[in-house]
């Protein structure tokens, strides 16, 4: 049962692939779908900054990146919370300031995986927390429940797509993952990650 506070409020719907509009002041509350919220850098390369699934929020209340931007994974489905009532309703209010947290822990691990010399141990290091943001347990894996292209994984890693189609076809022959009908990526065994970290990759 809906709670009356999500009760008759503007919604909105994104096909996958689609911008999520940030501006105004308010934020969205994702009912259904996952996105993927990015910034642009030197040289016009994208960033990912993070991912937002059901229950979660993004709006510019959310963010300082004046480039910020938000797109779709999925089809999504959103309800719309104007700043004004959040500032006046304590209870959306504690929300505003979880999601923030959240946000900032994502953004934490993204900083770790940066850090990270190696192509291979960022793109292992970036499964993991994909696994305890979006992670499905099915009878074959650990399931995400977005679906991620090779440039989004590059995107999120700081390497080219070619580097990542290298290194997803390596441990998809180790049969550390795969791919399922309908193209959401399935992690059979997180732990081979480790072992795997000293195949001999491109380190760009």
């Amino acid at each position: 049962m809906q709670s009356a506070i999500t009760l008759h409020r503007p919604c909105r719907f994104v096909e996958r692939g689609g911008a999520i509009p940030l501006s105004g002041t308010g934020v969205w509350q994702v009912c259904q779908g996952w996105v993927q919220l990015s910034t642009w850098v030197a040289m016009g390369e994208e960033r990912v900054l993070g991912w937002v699934g059901p229950s979660m929020w993004l709006g510019s209340g959310l963010t300082t990146r004046p480039h910020h931007q938000a797109r779709a994974l999925s089809d999504v489905m959103a309800i719309w919370y104007p700043q004004a009532e959040i500032e006046q309703t304590p209870e959306l209010g504690i929300k505003l300031l979880q999601q923030k947290a959240r946000r900032l822990c994502q953004l934490e691990e993204l900083l770790v995986i940066a850090s990270h010399r190696r192509a291979l141990d960022r793109l292992s290091h970036l499964f993991r927390l994909l696994i305890l943001e979006m992670g499905q347990s099915t009878s074959e894996g650990m399931r995400l429940g977005a679906r991620l292209t090779h440039q989004e994984i590059a995107s999120a890693i700081g390497t080219n797509r070619v580097t990542v189609t290298r290194m997803l076809g390596e441990l998809k022959r180790k049969d550390v993952l795969n791919l399922d009908a309908d193209k959401h990526w399935i992690v059979k065994n997180i732990d081979s990650f480790e072992e795997d970290s000293k195949l001999p990759l491109p380190e760009k």
